[in-house]
């Protein structure tokens, strides 16, 4: 979230999958962050919010 904020607007969708302990509490933290960045758990949930994306251009 930091580099996203850094870097300034970003004009491609960005998707995050995250994996390993804390990976739901990272997901909410992103959901809640008010950011243009997606968050996935499971890769079949990341792979479809990409298929999304990919179908609404």
């Amino acid at each position: 979230m930091e580099a996203y904020k850094a870097i300034g607007d970003i004009p491609v969708p960005i998707i995050v999958r995250l994996q390993g302990t804390n990976a739901a509490e990272g997901a909410k933290i992103i959901d809640d962050s008010g950011l243009k960045v997606q968050s996935a758990v499971e890769l079949k949930e990341a792979a479809e919010k990409v298929r999304q994306v990919v179908a609404a251009l």
